[in-house]
């Protein structure tokens, strides 16, 4: 039953000082669940184990290490993940709660759209079921039903927490709006015509807001001049009060021959088992970082069922069984929802030899929108210097197909992918990235007060600020950084950052000025340093 966020209202639950918290679960084949010993850490026994360590408050982000299926008795991969979902479900509970309370206004405006979005849900998850059970000998099926069962083990985790707190077990409702929060960009669209109304009716300011409200993120990789090194970050791009982070280490024993990449190291968030921004080191060797391009084509909304698979979904299922970008891309082509439409750089760790060659295949770009997946090499671009993202499609056929050849002509130069602001500014600074620092300093950048590509607005730069739009100002806009290079990626290493920039002397982010919008259990102000991010439970070659 889908319940209203005015309706389901929970007591806060404290954030208690950072600490680290630790949990193994035990395999019960007898019940088909777990047996859970919480403040241990079996690392000979227990078939499942994991550390949280809570220190949003004083560095920006939790950290999160689950490995699973290391038992003395390997188990079926659904088993596995369910034991991961399990046991971060029990660990982060206290975060999940105010998370879900923070997002769901964002989108859900009114019960009616709750209520559809339910009902979409409902029936996505039916079919995915009924879809599972007819094709046992597609891998793809075999691990969208371990993802299944890692989906029940998060809800089963947060429900024993509630139990143990005394607080109200989250409806199924909050699990799938919290996983799917980049699907629902599209699926409200669909779902409230209204919200999508012919472009040609809306001022271009009704534009601009639409864009900021559903595109996210910049993103680069830089090759240095003699191929030296690869570096590569990005930087999310959506509400301030989706800032409660958590860095992921996941290290699963899959008995999935078909598997490639066991291991991941991701920026994400409370109650999600993806990424979102999307940001990922993977052992196969693949990096994968995304930004958003918005679908402005309304006839393409009439495209979106229930009958598919949706982007979280097929991304974490590409980035375990996919070895090279082709083939990642043609796995993010199966039973394409058309939600989440986005820019996906698929970089191949294996197929470059620094300071001798990057070679054919080191990156592929997948992009997508309802009824079409493009994608292809695009290593030639990347040798000569860098490849940028900016929530504008590469691809003519998905330029056109998602409306921008239109959006372009009645807008000017912003949705150009050759001449917009950020296009320009990536262009022109691209040459100071020598080094991981230089990187920070362009993915954080903003300058709009000096620089001409900005046109004075705070967000039409890398690092957005719409609060700093004067008296129309929201809190929008670039909230996180994460960077590392060839070396770093390799050991699951990165740095990364929480908050609002302030280069260029921007004053601090506060809550303050927008204190009417939720923001439970986050900063107040934004001041914290870059943070190195790299796993301690499991073993790097």
């Amino acid at each position: 039953m889908w319940l209203s966020t005015t309706a389901f209202i929970l007591s806060a639950v404290s954030l208690a000082a950072s600490e680290v918290k630790l949990a193994t679960v035990y395999w019960n084949a007898q019940e088909g669940d777990v047996t859970l010993r919480a403040g241990v850490l079996d690392r000979s026994q227990g078939d499942a184990y994991a550390l949280y360590n809570d220190t949003l408050p004083q560095t920006g982000w939790d950290v999160l290490e689950v490995r699973a299926g290391y038992g003395p008795q390997k188990r079926g991969d659904r088993e596995t993940l369910y034991m991961a979902g399990f046991l971060e479900g029990y660990l982060t509970a206290n975060r999940i709660y105010p998370h879900y309370r923070n997002l769901a206004p964002f989108f859900i405006t009114d019960n009616r759209i709750g209520q559809e979005l339910n009902t979409f849900f409902n029936e996505q998850d039916d079919w995915v079921v009924g879809q599972i059970k007819a094709n046992r000998g597609d891998p793809v099926w075999r691990h969208v039903d371990a993802l299944h069962g890692q989906m029940q083990g998060l809800q089963r985790g947060v429900h024993k927490w509630a139990l143990e707190n005394n607080v109200k077990p989250l409806p199924k409702f909050a699990f799938h709006y919290l996983n799917g929060i980049g699907d629902i960009i599209d699926l409200v669209n669909k779902l409230s015509p209204q919200q999508a109304r012919g472009f040609g009716a809306m001022t271009s300011g009704d534009i601009r807001r639409y864009t900021l409200r559903n595109g996210h993120c910049s993103a680069i990789i830089k090759v240095t001049p003699g191929f030296e090194n690869v570096l590569f970050g990005h930087s999310s791009w959506f509400t301030y009060s989706a800032t409660s982070r958590i860095f992921k280490h996941w290290d699963f024993n899959l008995r999935e021959v078909a598997a490639a990449a066991p291991k991941s190291s991701f920026s994400s968030y409370p109650g999600f088992l993806s990424s979102l921004d999307d940001y990922y080191l993977l052992s196969s060797g693949l990096v994968m970082l995304q930004t958003t391009i918005v679908n402005y084509n309304q006839n393409l909304f009439n495209d979106i069922t229930p009958q598919a698979l949706l982007s979280w979904q097929r991304v974490r299922t590409a980035n375990v069984l996919a070895r090279d970008g082709k083939q990642w891309g043609e796995i993010l082509a199966k039973h394409n929802s058309g939600t989440y439409n986005n820019q996906y750089m698929i970089l191949n760790l294996n197929k470059i030899e620094l300071g001798v060659g990057i070679h054919d295949g080191a990156l592929y770009v997948v992009e997508q929108m309802p009824t079409l997946v493009h994608s292809a090499d695009q290593t030639d671009i990347l040798r000569n210097g860098y490849w940028a993202s900016y929530n504008i499609p590469f691809y003519r056929s998905i330029y056109e197909l998602g409306g921008y050849q239109r959006l372009n002509d009645y807008m000017g130069n912003e949705y150009s992918h050759q001449l917009s602001s950020r296009a320009k500014i990536f262009r022109r600074d691209q040459s100071k990235i020598r080094n991981v620092e230089s990187l920070k300093a362009v993915l954080r950048y903003n300058g709009y007060k000096t620089d001409r590509y900005t046109s004075g607005n705070p967000c039409n730069t890398i690092c957005c600020r719409d609060d700093l739009q004067p008296n129309t100002g929201s809190p929008v806009g670039c909230y996180d950084t994460k960077v590392a290079d060839m070396r770093m990626a390799k050991k699951f290493m990165t740095s990364a950052v929480n908050g609002p920039t302030v280069e260029g002397k921007l004053p601090a982010f506060s809550w303050s000025p927008f204190d009417n919008i939720k923001h439970e259990g986050l900063p107040n102000t934004y001041k914290f340093p870059f943070v190195t991010m790299q796993p301690t439970l499991f073993t790097i070659p």
